[in-house]
């Protein structure tokens, strides 16, 4: 067996965040790429670099040897959260904005799929969190579906991440007839979602948006 890696997929306000609050801090560690503020009360107290369960990073090479360093140095640590994994790619890109032609994609693509070979290589008491944005999907102007926010179609043309991902969840918000709202995570296609999971690991297609639910979940499906 090997590490867990889970995509987690949804827009800004829809819950993906939100989710981290129901895990276990002292089983988690939090690399924030995007170095803002996690959205639930208590989340500086119990994620900062004095509990060394937090850092602020967004390089790619940087955080695949930091995974590999939680993985042989922090056995207590059974979860990590990739938080807004999109801004690796956009600040990558923005770094090389002057560089001409196509070798910038060439490079950041294989650091992606350096990054994401080395988290399926960890412990396999680990689950590897990766939050990223939905990006539509359009055929003739109508949205037919999403699929995982990328730098562009250069980094597409070489690249699938959703390939390299077991399970991938969607966020999805259900508006009740009271005013109020519902989050889930979506585990298999549902609508215009192409939420994947294995055969059987999750009972219902929408889902508490829950991490520790679903950290639970998956390691009753493997144990």
């Amino acid at each position: 067996m090997a590490s867990k890696l889970i995509g987690i997929v949804g827009a800004t306000g829809t819950g993906k965040s939100t989710s981290i609050k129901f895990l276990d801090s002292k089983e988690t560690y939090i690399i924030n790429t995007a170095k803002k503020e996690l959205p639930f009360k208590g989340a500086d107290k119990l994620y900062n670099a004095e509990n060394k369960n937090y850092k602020e990073v967004d390089d790619i090479t940087e955080i695949t040897r930091l995974l590999r360093t939680l993985s042989d140095k922090a056995p207590h640590i059974k979860n990590v959260i990739i938080e807004d994994s999109n801004y690796m790619m956009a600040f990558r890109m923005a770094d090389k904005a002057n560089e001409v032609g196509f070798q910038k994609f060439t490079v950041l693509a294989k650091d992606m799929v350096d990054l994401f070979r080395e988290a399926r290589r960890l412990r396999d008491d680990l689950k590897i969190f990766y939050f990223t944005h939905p990006e539509t999907v359009e055929d003739g102007g109508e949205i037919v579906g999403y699929k995982m926010k990328t730098s562009g179609k250069m980094l597409d043309n070489q690249i699938v991440l959703e390939g390299l991902f077991t399970i991938c969840l969607y966020t999805h918000i259900d508006e009740n007839k009271d005013g109020t709202a519902t989050y889930n995570f979506v585990t298999n296609r549902y609508k215009k979602y192409p939420a994947k999971s294995p055969d059987g690991m999750f009972a219902d297609i929408k889902i508490s948006n829950n991490l520790q639910l679903v950290a639970n979940t998956i390691d009753e499906y493997y144990n």
